[in-house]
């Protein structure tokens, strides 16, 4: 006897896109409003590598929610008290090819990918991989201006530490260069790794610094009020702004983050400020959590943000 339908598609069961949403490549007539996609990247990481892991982590532990997932309605957020997402054509675009050593042509071949799926109309979801992936990214979405929103423990600001022009301390610092990037915020920064000169660059350039401690002292309505109302806006998410109690599989953790609460109700805020254009989430690296509860808060937190943007 054949089980029913509704008990095959469990947790754990099946090929693990990202909240089990369909895997399609082909955009042109799909009409596709958000293509969640992978960049398995951690050639620009100068602490612990695995951060390549990082899109296959977030996918296997997003079909736990993937299994909520109701046709036509979405998800229910039982504190909200209501669906989300039920309107929205979501697809798991897969993964951005890479070649080991081609640090140059694996930016560029990021580049060329959000390109195609920004050409299509589809929103943006990228999966890193480290930090350095951002500014590919970032570098695909020429075609209007925008602002960056940037969670954090790192202010990612670094010229070119040991020569080198692109890796994951340095992606903010690169997109502070094209000219379509407007004004920078910088969420969560905290800890010993950034030095005095990062900072000053930062404001120099005119980003707004709110350190974890500032966070967690004002509150998260002081901290959507510093964030400018602007016309668009991208966002990239470390994963390391949150505190390693909650998300220990990080390539550089540092104590004192944030909370997935205090991440959340600032991300699905950030709506009311600008059109989002894209977001990321990065340096999940499941290789330092056996556990399995960073990649799970990261699923988490790109759900709830897509529910903002995407009610």
């Amino acid at each position: 006897m054949c089980p029913s339908n509704e008990f095959i598609d469990l947790a754990f069961v099946g090929i693990p896109t990202f909240c089990k949403f369909p895997h399609v490549r082909d955009l042109e007539n799909n009409n596709v409003d958000v293509a969640i996609v992978g960049a398995p990247l951690d050639q620009g990481s100068f602490n612990r590598a695995g951060a390549r892991q990082g899109p296959r982590a977030i996918r296997e532990a997003s079909q736990l929610y993937g299994t909520a997932f109701v046709e036509n309605m979405g998800f229910y957020d039982v504190e909200l008290g209501g669906y989300i997402l039920g309107k929205t054509k979501i697809v798991d675009y897969g993964d951005i090819p890479v070649a080991p050593t081609l640090s140059v042509e694996n930016l560029d071949f990021i580049t060329e990918t959000i390109k195609e799926i920004h050409r299509h109309g589809a929103f943006p979801v990228v999966l890193g991989g480290d930090h350095s992936i951002t500014y590919p990214v970032v570098r695909a979405l020429d075609d209007e201006s925008f602002s960056i929103v940037h969670f954090d423990t790192h202010m990612d600001f670094g010229d070119d530490i040991l020569d080198i022009e692109i890796s994951h301390a340095n992606p903010i610092k690169r997109a502070s260069e094209l000219s379509h990037v407007k004004e920078i915020t910088q969420i969560g920064i905290r800890g010993l790794l950034n030095p005095d000169f990062y900072v000053d660059e930062a404001k120099e350039y005119g980003a707004r610094v709110i350190t974890s401690k500032a966070v967690l002292k004002n509150g998260i309505d002081w901290v959507v009020d510093q964030i400018p109302e602007t016309e668009n806006i991208y966002v990239t998410i470390d994963i390391d702004v949150l505190d390693p109690s909650v998300a220990p599989g990080t390539g550089t953790p540092e104590p004192g983050g944030l909370s997935y609460l205090q991440v959340r109700n600032m991300l699905t805020a950030l709506p009311k400020k600008g059109n989002i254009v894209g977001f990321d989430l990065v340096e999940v690296n499941p290789l330092y959590d056996p556990t399995g509860i960073t990649a799970q808060v990261a699923a988490r937190l790109i759900v709830d943000f897509l529910g903002a943007i995407h009610p």
